[in-house]
């Protein structure tokens, strides 16, 4: 569904900008639907994107289940629904409802750019409407929010698509940047073997020029790896041994992180602990998951736990609801830990229960 200016300027800060920008924010800004009852977004999380109501009824829920209502035409409703981030608040739709959602990135540039027409060099200024907005944008989008340095278009490509994933999704600026600095290129040719099952796991890797193959333990299934895709992180994260063996298809290159740099930017940032007594603070939508095997699981459990073994996890994926946060108890020790990072990379919101031996039946 596209979205007109008429649609933007009811909203604040909308309201103060010129045509011009509020095309721009148009061109960037998406329409989504919620059924009634559906989780609109959850509090605590890093949302990328702001989300204002159009049409509908919203319920805004803190951490203490104290909520308020949130009405189409209402004063409130004028401005977005999460402004903090993280949101403070869970919204959750009480009928049907349309949001329209626009970049906080996008919004913060655009915001800077009708601002800022003096600060800004006459050459990124351009010459018609169009051009001018999106010469103000780029420029301060280079300065404000700086990227890795590429040295070409190939470079480009596995770096976009490594940020485009659900697990770097999450990552901070600050740590992506030095992630990008910290890895390391290996030139290779068709037929090289990059790791082989039962090796040490020390690295974690990113296809950066050609294709590789991942070849798993007892399996037939060989996996096909092109540029952007990432292997390794498992045995580094259970701290096991590798797992397959992988090799290149074709002459090309793998970056590689170390298994310090890995877990110190990647892993220890988006693995969250919690508590028992924190597990009300995510709301209704939360399911516990035990990972161990069946006969584990029925000798003692975490009470309410749903078991489904690691083994099982990677095939249960995508029948798993987004709108739910899944809980792993830490029972497991290491594949609690590769649990979570399968359901992170998969886009699902997922923690780990800590110190859970007190909560077993």
């Amino acid at each position: 569904m596209a979205v007109v200016p008429k649609q933007l300027t009811r909203f604040h800060p909308f309201s103060s900008l010129a045509p011009e920008y509020l095309s721009h924010i148009c061109e960037q800004a998406e329409v989504e639907s919620y059924a009634k009852g559906k989780i609109v977004f959850k509090r605590g999380k890093e949302l990328p994107k702001l989300y204002f109501l159009l049409e509908g009824r919203v319920k805004l829920v803190d951490a203490n289940f104290e909520s308020r209502e949130i009405n189409t035409g209402a004063e409130k409703s004028d401005y977005a629904l999460n402004e903090l981030n993280p949101s403070k608040e869970s919204a959750v739709a009480i009928e049907d409802v349309k949001i329209l959602l626009v970049d906080r990135k996008e919004l913060d540039l655009v915001m800077a750019a009708s601002q800022s027409k003096e600060d800004i060099p006459v050459e990124a200024q351009g010459s018609d409407d169009d051009d001018f907005v999106t010469a103000q944008i780029n420029y301060l989008d280079a300065y404000a929010y700086p990227q890795p340095a590429v040295l070409d278009s190939e470079s480009s490509d596995w770096m976009s698509k490594l940020l485009d994933s659900p697990l770097f999704s999450s990552v901070s600026p600050g740590n992506i940047q030095q992630l990008f600095s910290r890895f390391e290129e290996i030139d290779l040719t068709a037929g090289d073997v990059i790791f082989e099952s039962d090796d040490e796991g020390d690295y974690f890797y990113v296809v950066s020029r050609g294709s590789a193959r991942i070849f798993p333990q007892n399996s037939m299934d060989a996996i096909d790896l092109t540029i952007g895709d990432y292997f390794g992180e498992e045995s580094l994260v259970g701290d096991t041994t590798r797992n397959a063996t992988v090799a290149m298809t074709t002459s090309g290159a793998v970056m590689r992180l170390s298994k310090q740099d890995f877990v110190e930017l990647l892993q220890k940032p988006l693995f969250k602990y919690i508590e028992k007594d924190q597990i009300d603070e995510f709301g209704p939508q939360v399911q516990l998951l035990d990972v161990r095997l069946p006969i584990e699981h029925r000798h003692y459990r975490v009470q309410g736990s749903r078991n489904i073994a690691l083994a099982k996890l990677r095939d249960s994926l995508d029948s798993l609801d987004p709108g739910y946060t899944y809980v792993v108890t830490d029972d497991a020790g290491c594949r609690s830990k590769v649990a979570v990072q399968l359901l992170l990379q998969k886009g699902l919101s997922a923690v780990i229960l800590n110190q859970s031996s007190n909560c077993y039946t």
